[in-house]
């Protein structure tokens, strides 16, 4: 067994302080922050939830997924993902 000096254990903790430091600090420099636009695409919807077509419509006509449609263009409100999944696990 050896005995470290004194000096290059506190070389060593110090060392070991300022990694500690810069990956917390690190880590709070990688938050997800909340979407912006309260609506997302119908196309980002069915990215998230990993559906196709087919599956997005038949969700919209049992009223399962609440959409917006806007011209031609069709949106879902960002809280339905995560509706979506609390509703299809029960």
């Amino acid at each position: 067994m050896q005995i470290v000096p004194a000096s290059e254990w506190k070389a060593l903790l110090a060392g070991q302080a300022e990694m500690i430091r810069l990956i917390k600090e690190w880590r709070n420099s990688m938050t997800v922050t909340a979407p912006v636009n309260p609506y997302i695409t119908a196309m980002e919807f069915m990215q998230a939830v990993r559906i196709g077509r087919t599956k997005f419509d038949q969700l919209v006509a049992a009223n399962k997924v609440k959409t917006i449609k806007k011209d031609r263009k069709i949106y879902v409100p960002a809280g339905e993902v995560e509706r979506y999944f609390e509703k299809s696990s029960e």
